[in-house]
């Protein structure tokens, strides 16, 4: 009995040894929520539309090019944009800087004026670009449609000065609730947009011949 209960007292000894000794494992990495994830795959998704556009930067097609990117609007109603448009435009402007592409918030003209009652931040509207004699102008315009399961996005880098398309890319979103939720504007911006007139267009006919007095209208819508 003795011998036996020295055995097990030895395998105990053994055992917590062993547990000790063995290597500790790491304690995994918290999951991130759901929303987070599609959040940043509609980040990476606002990269590679660049990349569409930009792979062959530098190219001396695009020197002397400044971009100029603009809200994207619903296909649907081009008058309308949303916060998946606003933000796909602000992701280009990023994204163009980074590849070294430049570009100009054509939306502020020196002076910056704090008006209450709007959801915009620092946004002008019926902005005028002078484009007489000067061929650096090169608007981002795009637009999205929204489908029962995806969202299809396509964009255009257009030569402000004749219409000229420079550059294009496309690509589809998954229907993500982020994706629907700000490509539909949410409660807070519907609520707004109802009680403000809207343009009858986005951005202007890029294909007519701009004004006698060299100018191209662009209307940034809210």
């Amino acid at each position: 009995m003795q011998n036996h209960f020295r055995v097990l007292l030895m395998c105990a000894f053994l055992a917590a040894i062993i547990a000790g000794c063995a290597p500790k494992q790491a304690p995994l990495p918290p999951q991130q929520p759901a929303g987070y994830v599609d959040a940043v795959e509609l980040k990476l998704k606002c990269r590679e539309l660049a990349d569409q556009m930009l792979a062959t930067v530098p190219n001396d097609a695009l020197k002397g090019f400044v971009a100029m990117p603009t809200s994207f609007v619903d296909e649907s109603d081009t008058s309308r944009s949303s916060p998946l448009g606003r933000l796909m435009a602000e992701s280009m402007y990023y994204e163009f800087n980074q590849r070294g592409f430049p570009t100009r918030e054509y939306r502020l003209t020196g002076k910056i004026n704090v008006v209450g009652g709007r959801n915009d931040l620092a946004l002008a509207a019926n902005q005028v670009v002078p484009t007489s004699g000067q061929k650096w102008a090169a608007l981002v315009v795009g637009t999205y449609y929204v489908d029962k399961d995806a969202t299809f996005v396509n964009v255009r880098l257009v030569r402000a000065s004749d219409g000229l398309v420079l550059r294009t890319g496309q690509l589809v979103l998954v229907n993500t609730p982020l994706v629907l939720r700000m490509a539909r504007g949410g409660s807070a911006v519907a609520s707004t947009t109802t009680s403000q007139p809207r343009s009858s267009s986005l951005y202007p006919d890029l294909c007519t011949t701009p004004g006698a007095n060299g100018t191209i209208r662009i209307v940034q819508g809210k």
